[in-house]
């Protein structure tokens, strides 16, 4: 079992490639892409998730491409940034959970009730996700990506417009989370400018 990315090779139009030529193989658990602002860990997490192709070279989840685990509902990446992998802006974050509740089949229900305690989230269940914040839409990826169960999440810059109490909870339902994914067979994938859980 290893997420294995083997000499990927990517570049966008009219631009030098981005990360070219990288090999490295992880085991189930977290996995942490750290570096520093426009190196290409966003453009890592896209081609992880199938949203962008590589030129040549492999990228394999336990023997399955990004695109196999998309089709049988085992990747998780929602990125507020990117409207493409959101719902509409009028569902509410409730609506949101009970969609993805029927859509991923391993889904746990009470992590995320735990989550929505612990991130607070309580107050904005019944709001659209244009009237939330950067933060409470961070928050919201987090706790409904966890809860998810796909075999691979990926989070881009998770602790982005959180506040300090929330990035305290944060940590801790990552530290959490890492050994959960270990434990289950599953990756975690973290992209961040420093390391969120040590």
């Amino acid at each position: 079992m290893a997420l294995q990315w083997n000499m990927v090779n990517f570049a966008y139009p009219s631009a030098d490639a981005v990360l070219p030529g990288w090999y490295w193989q992880a085991q189930p658990g977290l996995v942490q892409l750290v570096d520093g602002y426009s190196v290409g860990k966003t453009t890592a997490l896209q081609l992880l998730a199938g949203r962008l192709q590589a030129a040549d070279g492999t990228l394999q989840v336990d023997g399955a491409t990004p695109l196999q685990l998309q089709a049988a509902h085992q990747l998780f990446w929602r990125e507020p940034r990117r409207p493409d992998t959101m719902p509409p802006d009028t569902t509410t974050l409730e609506q949101w959970a009970v969609q993805l509740s029927g859509y991923f089949p391993q889904w746990d229900a009470a992590l995320l009730a735990d989550l929505r305690s612990g991130f607070d989230l309580a107050p904005h269940w019944h709001k659209p996700l244009l009237a939330l914040s950067t933060g409470s839409l961070r928050k919201a990826v987090m706790a409904l990506g966890l809860a998810s169960g796909a075999k691979l999440v990926l989070l881009d810059e998770p602790l982005s417009g959180l506040d300090k109490p929330a990035m305290a909870f944060a940590q801790q339902a990552l530290q959490a989370a890492a050994q959960h994914f270990a434990d289950t067979g599953r990756y975690l994938v973290l992209a961040h400018y420093e390391a969120l859980v040590q």
